[in-house]
């Protein structure tokens, strides 16, 4: 499990290469995708580092136009962070590449893709309808009909 688990953080490292993003960058991006706008302090929580750290990260995908600061409503010495258009964008494609099932997976027979979709779903449970990317349709890839039968998620 654990080397599934790093060669999967490997493959996301990639994909974020590809839009010149670390993994935190990446990470900060789909933290910001369903709610208002974070506090660096939340985000720090999230990406279990110092605010510090934060704000060099928010620095650089400032600078890059993939997000916006600005204040909170309720006291404006506190700094929030927010998408950007071009930084939604950047999310959508980023998380359509993280979803992309490996070459590893998509080689196994049907078969064998719905009985490890039946383990996950047992052992884990379904993902909460706010951990998906709503601008990217994942239907397709965990309700494919197999062998003439429909799925059951």
């Amino acid at each position: 499990m654990i080397h599934a688990v790093f060669a999967r953080k490997d493959l996301m490292a990639a994909v974020a290469a590809k839009y010149d993003l670390t993994l935190p960058q990446a990470h900060l991006l789909r933290l910001l995708q369903f709610g208002p706008a974070r506090t660096m302090t939340s985000i720090a929580g999230a990406l279990a580092c110092d605010a510090s750290n934060v704000t060099g990260i928010v620095d650089r995908l400032e600078t890059r136009g993939l997000i916006t600061r600005g204040n909170a409503e309720y006291d404006r010495r506190i700094t929030t962070i927010g998408l950007t258009t071009l930084g939604k964008s950047v999310l959508g494609a980023l998380t359509a590449g993280f979803l992309e099932p490996p070459t590893e997976l998509r080689d196994l027979p049907e078969t064998h893709l719905r009985k490890l979709h039946d383990l996950v779903i047992r052992a884990f449970g379904h993902w909460p309808d706010d951990m998906r990317c709503p601008e990217t349709d994942t239907t397709a890839i965990v309700s494919k009909p197999l062998n003439g039968s429909r799925s059951r998620s």
